[in-house]
């Protein structure tokens, strides 16, 4: 009959449904159960991402919120992914790209996983779904997964949300012990540079707490944002979000300093962040290394926020606790000096300062009356005939050759030869004394310094 046949093919369909009810049901069980166990277990970030892509058999990343790296697992041949787990975080072409940033808000609003489509011209050659990890009403980082298989998409979905719960607690968590860590490591490092530590035997018991190695020799660093004032004059930002920007300066500014001296207490300052190193026995190539160190922190800075510039000092080596808090000031010095003269963009040492940290010390009214004093008619004589004999004068005094000095300035010897004889007509100096040439050597670095 006709019922009977309704029920021999309605039976193996609803045997089918029941099976993938069953099936996903389970599943769905599995899954809460084993991110239960993570949690129990207090399991971190690494562990959970390798969970997420065991349950997926997919590939993971997790990024915090400023799209650094966090963990991954599985693997894919997405260029993207590749790229991002060599460069430790998504690229900055593709973070800031217009497609990408809608995305994000689009992930943002809906709280939940969102499918986003391939992008060849960015390397994202695989279709992912990227969901934010997001505690209270802050987003704490986001989670990319790749490569997962189509059919499973409502357990991916339920797998994906899952994780980012328990990524959530366990960033969180990280956070606090990573402040709580950060806050003692902090405090000893301001007492340090203050000479409040008390005797040394207290501050050894503090170094061994917080894992710093007090013996051996030690370099304080000074990394100083260029002309904040007139970066925040300029763009008038909110105080949250100058707030926000002096957080992530300190966070790049840490990453590339514990990056090679991974014990080092580092501790932020306004627009500043200063570091204590410790080179144990190894003197000899410290100049080398710290200026290594320092152009590494300006092209983490550079590529963060292009256009904006940092200046880094470095103290001579000193004995640590009683040298510290003179290496400070020290440093501080110089960063002052270059400040006061724009001298943007630099990395220098304290020994290797020299003439410019002397004239630090005197006053702007002083530097151009000496400066006027020595350089003044030659300046007038520029001035009125739209010549070049200060021009001339730098090039001769800096090379030491006339030869040399006819070649920088592109004349013929016997052009630098009149202009020199002008020079000695005008001023009245002997230009073969030495006193004379370090006296308009001094004025003409006072000029370049002064932007006179």
């Amino acid at each position: 009959s006709s019922d009977v046949q309704f029920v021999d093919l309605m039976t193996p369909l609803l045997e089918r449904i029941i099976n993938a009810e069953h099936w996903r049901l389970k599943r769905s069980i599995e899954i809460h159960r084993r991110f239960t166990e993570l949690v129990l277990d207090g399991k971190g970030v690494n562990e959970i991402c390798r969970t997420l892509a065991d349950l997926l058999e997919s590939a993971v990343v997790v990024e915090d919120a400023s799209f650094h790296l966090l963990a991954h697992a599985g693997g894919s041949s997405d260029p993207h992914r590749k790229e991002t787990i060599l460069r430790q975080g998504t690229p900055h072409r593709v973070l800031y790209d217009p497609q990408i940033q809608r995305i994000l808000r689009e992930v943002e609003a809906k709280r939940g996983p969102v499918k986003v489509p391939a992008f060849p011209h960015l390397g994202m050659s695989r279709e992912r779904l990227i969901a934010p990890i997001f505690a209270a009403n802050q987003v704490l980082g986001y989670i990319s997964v790749l490569d997962h298989p189509p059919h499973n998409e409502e357990l991916a979905f339920m797998a994906i949300e899952q994780a980012a719960l328990v990524l959530a607690l366990s960033i969180a968590k990280e956070r606090e012990l990573s402040e709580v860590e950060g806050r003692v490591r902090g405090e000893f490092l301001e007492d340090l540079l203050h000479g409040t530590y008390g005797d040394e035997a207290a501050a050894q018991r503090r170094a061994r707490h917080v894992g710093y190695p007090l013996h051996g020799n030690h370099i304080v660093v000074l990394v100083d944002i260029d002309d904040f004032r007139g970066f925040n004059r300029v763009r008038q930002i909110s105080e949250d979000a100058i707030q926000a920007l002096k957080r992530e300066f300190l966070r790049r500014v840490t990453a590339v300093v514990r990056a090679s001296y991974q014990r080092a207490l580092v501790q932020g300052r306004s627009d500043q962040v200063v570091a204590l190193l410790p080179l144990g026995t190894e003197v000899a190539d410290h100049q080398s290394r710290s200026h290594a160190l320092g152009l590494q922190v300006q092209q983490a800075v550079a590529e963060w926020k292009p256009g904006f510039t940092v200046s880094v000092g470095f103290s001579a080596p000193i004995e640590a606790p009683m040298g510290v808090e003179g290496a400070l000031r020290e440093v501080t010095a110089v960063m002052e000096s270059l400040a006061r003269f724009k001298r943007w963009g630099q990395v220098v040492a304290v020994p290797e300062l020299g003439l410019t940290g002397l004239l630090a010390a005197v006053s702007d009214e002083r530097l151009v009356d000496y400066s006027r004093r020595h350089l003044g008619p030659l300046i007038e004589h520029d001035s009125a005939r739209k010549g070049a004999l200060v021009a001339t004068l730098r090039a001769y005094l800096e090379t030491g050759e006339q030869q040399h000095a006819a070649q920088r300035l592109r004349v013929h010897p016997n052009t630098l030869r009149y202009r020199l004889d002008r020079i000695r007509e005008i001023t009245g100096l002997d230009l073969e004394d030495p006193e004379t040439r370090l006296n308009l050597s001094v004025a003409l670095r006072v000029q370049s310094l002064l932007g006179m």
